[in-house]
């Protein structure tokens, strides 16, 4: 299979090397193309009005890479369009190190080079492993070759990409269907006043046990509780439920289609 790789952490992350040894070791054709420096947190941004800045670096096997200037949502699509000598079977992003779970996923770069590929057309995995003082890399690879050895038997739709967590200590490697938790954590900020009064707040995160007892089914409580978790994911478009409901209460006729206001 010829695979585009990517991640948000940077060309020289750990979690993507894991992902290009178990790739390469179980035969599939790799192309790397990631940020020439961490872009967490970055969403499906993109470059606009600068060039994005290519610089082909040598993997540890020998092989040619791509380290970019750009986002993972750039390097997703420098990749699939440009860099990839050959048309691109599926699109990885990761492995990253710390889980993208719940309504963090809207703020991922991780998420969002796999939503950018799959929105083009391309199979799409985000694949990410829980902040560990010991991370079992080889482990991360074996599930990711698991999960890909599946996606045939799937049928995966067009545009829709698959959210992989896996805890840091896994009950098993075997994963497990989630829907993504729908409300985002509470946010915590703290404040430092300057002696000109301004102020700086700081954006703190809090470990709300209140998300997995709402949603016990959801993928932030089942990788809380050790399983690794499967979500598949739809980028964020027209609500169609809610178009379809106003355009029928106007007609058909566009000339008569209901105004919002």
């Amino acid at each position: 299979m010829r695979v585009l790789l990517t991640n948000d952490d940077g060309f020289q992350s750990e979690g993507l090397l894991t992902a290009y040894q178990a790739l390469r070791s179980a035969g599939h054709q790799v192309t790397v193309c990631a940020p020439d420096r961490e872009r967490s947190a970055q969403s499906q941004t993109v470059t606009l009005r600068t060039p994005i800045e290519v610089k082909p670096i040598i993997l540890p096997d020998g092989a040619l890479g791509y380290a970019t200037s750009g986002t993972p949502a750039d390097c997703a699509r420098l990749g699939f369009t440009v860099l990839a000598n050959e048309p691109v079977d599926l699109v990885i992003s990761g492995v990253n190190t710390d889980t993208n779970l719940g309504y963090d996923v809207n703020y991922s770069g991780t998420v969002a080079a796999a939503l950018e590929a799959a929105g083009a057309g391309y199979p799409a995995i985000a694949v990410s492993i829980a902040r560990s003082t010991h991370y079992d890399w080889l482990g991360a690879g074996a599930i990711l070759l698991d999960v890909i050895d599946n996606l045939a038997d799937w049928s995966i739709p067009f545009g829709v990409t698959l959210n992989l967590n896996i805890p840091s200590q896994p009950k098993t490697r075997e994963p497990i269907w989630a829907r993504v938790h729908s409300q985002p954590a509470p946010d915590y900020y703290q404040k430092q006043l300057r002696p000109d009064g301004t102020a700086l707040y700081t954006r703190l995160r809090g470990d709300d046990l209140r998300l997995t007892l709402e949603e016990p089914d959801s993928d932030v409580a089942l990788s809380k509780a050790g399983y690794v978790t499967i979500s598949p994911l739809w980028p964020v478009g027209a609500h169609l439920e809610t178009l379809d409901r106003l355009l029928i209460k106007g007609g058909s006729d566009l000339n008569h289609v209901k105004k919002p206001f």
